[in-house]
């Protein structure tokens, strides 16, 4: 998370409530019958419209950065970018 902070797509508050919709709703659709390959880009659309609506709760007009916000946070939740890692020792790169 301290790529976002860096990247000041949003502030702490934005941040903590995008990560706990996220949260919360990535693992409620981990007990329905959806496949597992589909939670990454549930977890990132899920992402981007809870950026844009802690955007508004916080009454920042900062939409854009929020979404980008939403979509890393919804990356990061559903372990994305750990696969990508993985696929990249995979391959032999490093």
């Amino acid at each position: 998370m301290d790529l976002i902070q860096q990247l000041n797509l949003g502030s702490t508050a934005e941040l903590m409530i995008t990560v706990l919709v996220v949260f919360c709703i990535t693992q409620a659709f981990k007990t329905t019958s959806l496949g597992n390959h589909y939670l990454p880009w549930i977890a990132m659309f899920v992402g981007v419209v809870a950026g844009i609506v802690a955007v508004a709760a916080t009454g920042d007009s900062n939409y854009v950065a929020s979404g980008v916000m939403g979509l890393l946070v919804g990356g990061f939740t559903c372990g994305l970018f750990d696969g990508f890692k993985g696929f990249k020792q995979i391959g032999g790169i490093k």
